[in-house]
């Protein structure tokens, strides 16, 4: 639609923001920085501040999940929560301020973080009757919890607030996300037969149906350590497979994560693709990693 026309109107900024988060939600970075810069340019082109700090919360988005932490979190302070704020965008700037606590959290400032959900977020959607977001702050709750080491208080609220949540509205994806974050929690525990039941049937086949390769690519090497940790020997040439597509995959994404899934591999003695065997592998690479999946 967006390609076919000469001359994009206002209307078109939101098709363009959409088609930034597909994009993202692809993998597709480089394409969703392009079209969120597209929707910035012509947000300004048409002076709607609204939707130009939507592109700069899209462009914030990409540099957040490529680890540029400090971009992303100036762009959220100075393009986007000033402008929700002159605009009255009450749950714009909640959102907006739920991903500065994510940028805190991964900075290390649990407290700064946990202060920002309880205050200045979580509040917010429990007045607007906004289920979902809170429930996914809720989320991020446990998160802190869980960084803190209080795992039965982050399981209790994952299994007794969380999980049910999103089973009611019937959000696929952030069921598994928190199945994931249970499994995390067991496997610290030790419990790895039930882990990797988690992860393996529950976890990551939603991520594979939706084509969530940012999602699988970290859930496959976790269920790599997993598996290394239940039974390094048995389970050797699955590890093996399993990292070399997440590395892959990281290194099509340009995201910090193949640094961390490198140092895994050899930590587990698995070799690191050379330069051409990682161009062969990153052009051939498709969601499925198993003979026999579906």
């Amino acid at each position: 639609y967006l390609g076919g026309k000469d001359s994009p109107s206002t209307a078109d900024i939101a098709l363009l923001l959409e088609q930034a988060r597909l994009h993202e939600s692809l993998g597709e970075l480089d394409p969703s920085m392009h079209t969120a810069n597209e929707a910035l340019k012509l947000s300004r082109q048409w002076n709607d501040p609204r939707h130009a700090a939507m592109a700069q919360g899209k462009i914030a988005d990409v540099f957040q999940t490529r680890g540029d932490l400090n971009k992303a979190l100036k762009i959220r302070k100075k393009e986007e929560i000033p402008v929700y704020e002159k605009l009255g965008e009450v749950r714009a700037r909640a959102v907006t301020m739920g991903k500065i606590a994510d940028i805190l959290e991964s900075k290390g400032s649990l407290d700064e973080a946990l202060k920002i959900r309880m205050e200045e977020e979580i509040p917010i959607f429990e007045k607007l009757g906004d289920t979902h977001e809170y429930t996914v702050s809720m989320a991020k709750v446990a998160d802190v919890f869980q960084a803190r080491g209080n795992l039965d208080e982050a399981l209790l609220l994952l299994k007794d607030k969380v999980l049910p949540s999103f089973k009611d509205l019937g959000d696929v994806r952030s069921h598994a996300v928190t199945m994931g974050k249970i499994a995390n929690i067991l496997q610290a525990r030790g419990s790895f037969d039930e882990a990797l039941r988690i992860r393996q049937e529950e976890e990551l086949p939603v991520y594979e149906e939706l084509g969530d390769m940012r999602s699988l690519l970290i859930g496959r090497a976790n269920l790599a350590i997993l598996m290394d940790q239940q039974d390094g020997v048995k389970h050797r040439t699955d590890i093996e497979r399993l990292l070399r597509w997440s590395l892959a995959a990281a290194v099509r994404m340009q995201l910090p994560e193949n640094e961390n899934i490198t140092e895994t591999m050899q930590q587990f003695d698995v070799a690191v693709p050379d330069q051409a065997s990682m161009q062969t592998m990153v052009k051939n690479l498709t969601v499925k990693l198993f003979d026999g999946e579906k």
